[in-house]
């Protein structure tokens, strides 16, 4: 079971691609868009929380019903650990797939150096937006909109949603892939972002409750891609959080690990073959051991 990011996004066309892999591989797939994005239908704003996100992911276990892989990709991984605070889920879920996490459920800003450094492969400003689609993302009427609260009628959802053209996505998910690598990403076909849905749920997210989820039962595994753009503290953070089992470095990829044919590879041999418990296709790395000296390094 796929879990997406965002909040606020969708499952993507070469997400799609990339877990059909599996299916043909033996497993059933479960792939489906959280509230008020992609091919979900629109709700009220006031309906847009974390938790709620956590009660649609825990009724489309309840509907499975069987024993689940849960890949939480980015924001995914957010919304599966909170999930997994709940008996009932950690009884149906055998393997955690971390791919890419956000913040942990309850992150705050923290000062620690730390928690700011990226990656020295990290592409930031090697695609940057247009002044034409910082203007749309930036335009004062929407972040005022923003701040309001949730019964505002200064700006529809409509308009929030219109203002994440296929350009502006397109742009903004160009920093999730290694510099230089455009293939999957000129071929994008970006479906429906509700900008409203992100802010309202990433805030809720950051005053969620942080589990401490390392007697768990079930296996962990966390992927990173070489050049994410996301600062690796928030990752390494999750070590706090999960007795994890395994991790790998993914090369050549960003903030996507399938993003290319060589992490659709090598992301998907890790996976199949953690669940199989057969050894990793790449070191293990990082652990929990030496995670300060992997962020230090620039890794």
């Amino acid at each position: 079971m796929f879990v997406h990011g965002g909040p606020g996004a969708y499952v993507r066309d070469f997400d799609r691609r990339f877990f059909a892999e599996f299916a043909r591989d033996g497993f059933d797939v479960v792939l489906y868009d959280q509230f008020g994005a992609g091919r979900s239908p629109l709700g009220h704003a006031r309906t847009y929380t974390h938790q709620n996100n956590v009660n649609d992911l825990v009724a489309v276990l309840e509907r499975v019903n069987k024993p689940v892989v849960l890949v939480g990709q980015s924001y995914g991984a957010t919304l599966v650990t909170s999930a997994l605070m709940r008996a009932e889920v950690r009884d149906r879920v055998k393997y955690v797939v971390l791919t890419e996490p956000g913040k942990i459920p309850g992150a705050a800003f923290s000062s620690s150096p730390m928690m700011a450094d990226k990656t020295t492969r990290a592409p930031d400003g090697a695609r940057p937006p247009s002044a034409a689609v910082l203007a749309r993302l930036m335009a004062p009427r929407a972040l005022l909109a923003l701040a309001l609260p949730a019964d505002q009628r200064y700006v529809s959802q409509e308009e929030f949603i219109n203002h994440y053209t296929p350009d502006v996505q397109r742009a903004l998910v160009a920093n999730a892939f290694c510099k230089g690598d455009t293939g999957l990403l000129e071929a994008f076909e970006p479906e429906r972002f509700n900008l409203l849905a992100n802010f309202r749920i990433s805030r809720e997210a950051q005053g969620s409750p942080t589990p401490d989820l390392t007697g768990m039962s079930s296996s962990v595994l966390l992927l990173l891609g070489e050049c994410s753009y996301i600062p690796r503290g928030r990752a390494m953070e999750y070590f706090d959080v999960y007795r994890i089992a395994r991790s790998h470095l993914i090369p050549g990829v960003g903030h996507i690990p399938w993003g290319n044919e060589r992490g659709q590879r090598l992301t998907r041999e890790a996976i199949v073959r953690f669940v199989a418990q057969q050894p990793g296709p790449l070191p293990d790395e990082p652990t929990a051991s030496d995670r300060n000296a992997f962020v230090s390094a620039g890794r």
